[in-house]
């Protein structure tokens, strides 16, 4: 298996205080990986010195393979695209000059590219109209797309859609997965939205005071956040037979008077069958975990 980023213990410290304490993490090739965490949790840091903007404190990291004491590094980072905290835009020229500016700063004299990427981004349409003249979403777009012009194999971004309207999120997101799909660039995407990045991402990171609490994939984050239904009764005598008498084969034991199940059924249809086994329903209450609740129970924000 392929890893574009892998870090092993990566720490960074500010004053003998970690804020990126530790980490050890791994981002596959092909992937979106939803880096999910709190203001000050670390994830900007992180993202800064496996950028090379900042310099650890201890630990290490790898891109495409290379270990950041060797001195291909540099090489390898010019396969990545980065946009860390803000967009750099120049306000006062074009998209079109914008991207020139981008390719000069990367020591690329050839502009073919630029038309491409634009339509790309959907920026093709703007003509002469100046940059500080652009909604929040089109300069977002435009500093993707500076992040683009080099035709990067790993893109980092750091709160892409962060103070966008609806249109200008769903447009961020749309334009992510065709880079991801259709490019194969591989994503590492952090964000306050996290119900946005459950729709964007194929695997999660959860950081929290500089500490990686756990990683896992889409698959593993949709089982854990699956709709389930609690139910409340008179008791839990015979409960498995009215559960098998539905083809319910998913349920778990709370209590002497709770249960909870993992199916799509409709409330009479249980209450019909707990009945026939001499069991009265008293209350169903639907269980509905999304990724930020999950996140805060994993933190202990929210108990159950």
């Amino acid at each position: 298996m392929e890893f574009v980023l892998e870090t092993q213990g990566l720490t960074k410290s500010y004053r003998n205080i970690p804020v990126v304490n530790g980490v050890t993490m791994r981002i596959k090739k092909g992937d979106i990986y939803g880096f999910v965490g709190r203001n000050g949790a670390g994830k900007t840091t992180l993202m800064r010195i496996v950028s090379g903007l900042v310099a650890k404190s201890g630990g290490g990291y790898s891109l495409f393979g290379c270990p950041d004491t060797d001195a291909r590094l540099d090489g390898m980072r010019r396969k990545m695209g980065a946009i860390i905290e803000a967009p750099s835009v120049y306000p006062a020229f074009t998209a079109e000059q914008n991207l020139k500016m981008q390719c000069m700063a990367g020591g690329i004299d050839d502009f073919s590219s630029v038309p491409e990427v634009l339509e790309l981004v959907g920026l093709a349409g703007t003509g002469n109209k100046k940059a500080k003249d652009f909604s929040l979403g089109m300069r977002q777009r435009l500093g993707i797309a500076s992040a683009l012009i080099t035709r990067p194999e790993f893109l980092i971004l750091d709160e892409p859609v962060n103070g966008l309207d609806p249109q200008g999120i769903f447009e961020v997101r749309e334009l992510l997965k065709t880079l991801n799909r259709e490019r194969g660039i591989t994503i590492f995407i952090s964000s306050h939205l996290l119900g946005e990045l459950a729709k964007l991402a194929t695997s999660f990171g959860f950081i929290e005071r500089g500490m990686l609490l756990k990683e896992v994939t889409a698959e593993e984050l949709e089982h854990a956040c699956r709709k389930s239904l609690v139910l409340h009764m008179s008791g839990i005598v015979r409960f498995a037979e009215a559960m098998n008498s539905l083809h319910i084969g998913e349920y778990r034991v709370l209590s002497q008077t709770s249960a909870e199940i993992f199916a799509d059924v409709t409330v009479s249809a249980l209450a019909f069958a707990l009945r026939d086994v001499g069991l009265e329903l008293l209350r169903v209450v639907e269980n509905d975990v999304d990724l930020e609740r999950y996140f805060m129970e994993m933190i202990g924000g929210v108990r159950a």
